[in-house]
């Protein structure tokens, strides 16, 4: 064991703590993403009512499993002594923080250098915290299962973080690109021509979340938004996560202060198509006097709407940020501190959830049924850049408010991109072996140049929309629970609600595989016995076992 004597060379270093207020912010900015532009759409398929209550559902669920991480993490800590640095955890010495004088435990990112001379040698004390090269979402496999399980757990969480981070910074890129749009009358971006005529150079007026479909430019471009969100975020991505609060904290107010403007304009949208008499839940007199465009129109339910299975699996992947949550948890001061926070950040992104969603079901709905001028996308940014249309902006363009705080809101989607980063980093140095260096490359840069070989492909959403559907929902809700359960056996710690959890395994597990059978399949009666045969197949090894 390593001492942590304060005044030779051998001391362990400095220990860090992220405050409840940290790991809130850091959890909510990984949940933001490119679901919650979708859930105006996905609120008309579900039905108002089956819509709330999936999101109140889902917060429970990722709360729950939130937990259980968490637990697993901090169950590794024995009684090893004070001042060891152990295989599972590391204890520090550290001088404790003067708590009387209007400060708390969790007041500020609390950095101590274990000088007893500071305030006093007295006030020393050890705070334990799980070691993340152990106790992460890889070292609980190993841990639970052995090494072979921790390779593959390895390769799982890359391929999650590398998921979500593809599908967050190509976001980011379009709104910036859709911006410079809108505020400039076209973006630019440089790619190889595409005939012996043409330039290196592309331009766009399309003002969209898809700005070059269309245009003619190639696959591969590097746009101006690419290279502005790339310098951003390989920026956050050099410093520590206790060293980029401030910028985080700010990311955050914009991601609430933009939803809330959203949701001003939505519902102004709203009430001006109901005043023009082209709300979409009028009368059903005047649903049934005709159609437009040859169509039916749909009215909005307010129960439930005409898929409503299709939108399981978009509400719950709009909370498939627990594979990131390892870093958070092994900087907290307390094991209370972090599983509050993360859960209190489910919850605040549930409520911004609910609300973008019912206020913009109508709007998209009308969307739907022709009735928006020059309306062809759901997509939430999509329909604040329609509001001049509604409401009568100058040319039909939206006001300079609106595009500020989609500016805004596109800033704080890359809040969230170091942190996946930082999952891919720490899993290649700690797991794969690999340099800090390399391992900042290809967790950091990589991701963007593959951003830029696909921007403007045709597959590349629908590769992301897969590719999270098959690997996030079981990374991020089942494995996790799964270890806990192994774990407690491991470990020797009976009686920790072994069997709620072996059962919210199974029933997770099963609605995941369901909601992928449903959505290849479009069948509910494959969905169902896939459902009921994943049941039985998980609770009997927790039976057996």
């Amino acid at each position: 064991m390593t001492s942590t004597s304060t005044n030779g060379g051998g001391a362990l270093p400095p220990q860090k703590f992220l405050p409840y207020a940290a790991i809130l912010t850091l959890a909510a900015n990984t949940m933001n993403g490119p679901g919650i532009t979708t859930l105006p759409d996905v609120a008309v398929d579900a039905g108002l009512f089956l819509y709330v209550i999936l999101i109140t559902g889902s917060v429970a669920m990722a709360s729950y499993v939130c937990r259980r991480m968490v637990f697993a993490m901090w169950s590794s800590l024995k009684s090893y002594g004070k001042a060891a640095d152990t295989e599972l955890g590391t204890y520090h010495d550290v001088v404790e923080p003067n708590l009387t004088k209007g400060g708390s435990e969790e007041d500020s990112l609390l950095l101590h250098n274990g000088n007893p001379n500071l305030n006093g040698g007295d006030n020393s004390v050890a705070y334990p915290q799980p070691k993340l090269e152990t106790t992460s979402i890889v070292g609980q496999s190993v841990e639970a299962y052995g090494k072979k399980a921790g390779v593959y757990a390895a390769l799982t969480m890359v391929a999650s973080a590398l998921c979500l981070a593809l599908a967050q910074m190509m976001l980011c890129a379009a709104i910036l690109d859709g911006m410079l749009v809108s505020t400039t009358g076209q973006s630019c971006a440089l790619g190889l021509p595409t005939s012996s005529s043409s330039s290196w150079i592309h331009c766009t007026s399309h003002s969209s979340m898809k700005p070059y479909a269309g245009s003619g430019a190639p696959t591969s471009l590097i746009s101006v938004g690419t290279v502005i969100a790339a310098v951003f975020s390989v920026g956050m991505g050099t410093v520590d996560l206790d060293e980029m609060m401030g910028v985080q904290y700010s990311l955050f107010a914009c991601l609430i202060i933009s939803c809330v403007r959203f949701a001003y304009v939505l519902r102004k949208m709203s009430l001006g198509l109901s005043d023009e008499g082209e709300m979409m839940d009028m009368t059903a007199a005047a649903a049934d006097e005709g159609s437009v465009g040859g169509e039916e129109e749909e009215v909005l339910s307010w129960f439930v709407g005409p898929n409503p299975f299709s939108t399981v699996g978009p509400i719950m992947f709009n909370f498939a940020f627990v594979v990131t949550a390892p870093p958070l948890v092994s900087l907290a001061k307390k094991e209370s501190i972090a599983y509050k926070a993360l859960g209190m950040a489910c919850v605040a992104m549930g409520v911004l959830y609910t609300m973008v969603g019912c206020v913009g079901a109508p709007v998209a709905n009308a969307v739907r049924n022709g009735l928006i001028e020059g309306g062809d996308d759901t997509n939430l940014l999509s329909l604040i850049l329609l509001s001049g249309n509604v409401e009568g902006g100058a040319d039909g363009r939206p006001s300079m408010i609106d595009l500020f705080c989609i500016g805004t809101f596109g800033l704080s989607t890359v809040a969230s991109v170091p942190v996946y980063c930082l999952l891919a980093k720490d899993t290649l140095v700690n797991d794969a072996g690999v340099a800090r260096m390399p391992a900042f490359l290809l967790s950091n840069v990589l991701p963007w140049l593959l951003v830029a070989l696909t921007y403007n492909a045709a597959f590349f959403e629908a590769f992301v929309n897969w590719s999270g559907l098959l690997i996030l929902g079981y990374s991020n809700f089942s494995l996790p629970l799964l270890l806990d359960v192994k774990l407690k056996k491991v470990r020797s710690l009976l009686g920790e609600e072994g069997s709620i959890t072996s059962v919210v395994f199974s029933f997770l597990t099963a609605s995941i595989s369901a909601v992928i059978a449903i959505s290849i399949t479009n069948s509910l009666a494959i969905a169902g016995l896939l459902f009921g045969a994943v049941m039985i197949a998980s609770m009997w090894p927790s039976q057996r076992n």
